[in-house]
């Protein structure tokens, strides 16, 4: 009996310090997991200190950098150091909105200098105004790297995200940039050009127009909350809500709808839904749309149409179409970009066709050849010879060169697979 008990307490004392030993690893384990990440954060703040003072001083020099060699340079580095600064950003424990304005300020200074590095090597001379925004850029870029040195690191307590609460309202008033990049301020001021001038449409004849596009009754509609912003519309449900269409409320526009019913199997291909669209379009005196790409995905095939003017292909006036493949219906209708930027143009190339191919890559093998508007980055417009070409490899390329200035604008990949074509 006695043997027993010794035995039994042997197997209780084993078990306590097998459990004991566990708690003491684990402890360990968290301590050496906290000190790793505490040493992630800190390595990180650093590096996002070391970027902010070579921003600083790069931008100080861009100034007054007079050649295009040392211009592009210094643009370069303003761009790897400004990825450089995001990736740091994102590996520090900041609560939601914490540096938001920051964040923009680095992103900024990167997208900007891409902007110049680009027009720079199209032999473009460098603006008073991007001078000025470059100026601009410098003083905040001080006033980040003092802001910076003032951060508590202990990444631990709510003090790291207090400390950096004033830098937040530092950035709160940093001017506006507008330049020609995908983060330019000007994008999120622009207004639809399509709508201007235009007058206020009631809801009641809105809802009309609504109704008419989907061939229902208006009494089948119902108002919803309307939509402010850059283009007001008004929004109207139809079908127990399954249906959701937008009225822009100047000009009263088609901007969006979509029918969010369940699609049966499939029974058109690509070829029929080409056909079901083309027609909708034109029963709704939608007119000089010309199909661009396309791609199906859940049943749908959503096509794009980019508007023709005298043989110029516009692409930034895109309309996108939806067709169900079980039955051919319209569930889809997008015509944003349409709206924000068809207006009337005067389209002229001071380069030929011939003179402008000389500019594609030899690696190349040009199939055809026409005029097409493309947006830039920051939604402007240029005017491109766009080449069809094949590679050396098979791939299908288009490239883009400027019918004014002769310059690559852009090249795109096609893609082609049982699902669609897209341009990538």
């Amino acid at each position: 009996m006695k043997k027993r008990r010794i035995a039994t307490l042997a197997i209780v004392l084993t078990i306590i310090l097998s459990l004991g030993g566990a708690t003491v690893y684990g402890y360990s384990q968290a301590e050496r997991y906290k000190r790793n990440l505490q040493y992630g954060y800190t390595r990180s703040l650093s590096d996002l200190r070391d970027c902010v003072d070579n921003i600083q001083i790069t931008l100080n020099k861009a100034v007054y950098a007079n050649t295009a060699t040392e211009q592009n340079g210094l643009a370069a580095k303003l761009m790897r150091e400004s990825s450089m600064a995001k990736a740091a950003i994102s590996v520090l424990p900041l609560t939601e909105n914490s540096v938001d304005n920051v964040s923009k300020f680095i992103t900024q200074v990167g997208d900007f200098s891409m902007s110049l590095s680009r027009k720079i090597s199209e032999g473009e001379p460098i603006s008073d105004t991007e001078y000025k925004s470059m100026h601009n850029l410098e003083s905040y870029a001080k006033k980040l790297q003092k802001d910076l040195q003032d951060v508590d690191p202990d990444f631990s307590s709510a003090d790291f995200n207090d400390s950096l609460k004033n830098t937040e309202q530092d950035f709160s008033n940093f001017p506006s940039m507008i330049y020609d990049g995908p983060f330019s301020d000007h994008i999120g001021q622009m207004k639809p050009k399509m709508t201007e001038g235009k007058k206020a449409l009631a809801q009641g004849n809105a809802q009309n127009l609504a109704a008419d596009f989907m061939g229902l009754k208006q009494a089948e509609l119902t108002h919803t909350q309307d939509t402010d912003g850059n283009m007001p519309t008004y929004n109207f449900t139809a079908k127990d809500g399954t249906i959701r269409i937008s009225v822009t409320k100047a000009g009263g526009y088609i901007s969006e709808m979509a029918n969010t019913r369940s699609v049966g199997a499939k029974k058109l291909d690509y070829k029929a839904a080409s056909a079901k669209a083309r027609a909708f379009l034109d029963g709704r005196g939608i007119q000089n749309m010309k199909e661009t790409y396309y791609v199906m995905n859940d049943g749908i095939c959503m096509i794009n149409y980019a508007y023709l003017q005298d043989g110029i292909l516009c692409y930034p006036d895109l309309i996108k179409v939806g067709v169900a493949l079980d039955n051919g219906e319209i569930v889809r209708f997008q015509s944003t970009g349409y709206l924000m930027n068809h207006k009337s143009r005067t389209l002229n190339a001071s380069l030929s066709s011939a003179d402008a191919q000389k500019k594609v890559s030899s690696s190349l093998k040009v199939k055809l050849s026409r005029l097409a508007l493309i947006p830039t980055p920051g939604l402007n417009e240029v005017l491109c010879w766009e080449f069809q070409c094949t590679g050396n490899n098979g791939d299908r390329v288009l490239v883009y060169i400027s019918a004014k200035t002769g310059y690559e604008e852009d090249i795109l990949i096609l893609e082609s697979s049982d699902n669609g074509v897209l341009a990538r």
